[in-house]
């Protein structure tokens, strides 16, 4: 099930709880594919200190399955692309703005 999460930092949480196995996309919009990046639920980068309280200024799209996420960020980014995070999900590449799995990962 596909949750959206745009200034409402209480509603990521409580998504977050219930689903931390997850997935995150975050989407900042735009051209650039390295912004709209998609995250497991835990990546670190997701919980820095810093960003407390102000987390889902950047719009985030989340899910518990990642096919599910995968299809709406494709379908949401176009052409425009995204990336995965090389932290949490190194094993991912984009081609030609779709996503496969690194078979020698």
């Amino acid at each position: 099930m596909i949750g959206i999460f745009k200034k409402n930092e209480d509603r990521y949480l409580n998504w977050h709880s219930a689903n931390p196995n997850g997935y995150v996309f975050n989407h900042f919009k735009g051209k650039d594919a390295a912004y709209n990046k998609l995250h497991v639920a835990t990546c670190r980068t997701l919980w820095r200190e810093k960003d407390v309280g102000a987390r889902t200024r950047v719009e985030k799209i989340c899910s518990d399955n990642l096919q599910e996420l995968l299809k709406i960020t494709e379908e949401m980014r176009q052409t425009k692309g995204y990336s995965f995070c090389k932290i949490c999900m190194p094993g991912y590449i984009v081609k030609h703005e779709r996503s496969y799995k690194d078979s020698w990962c």
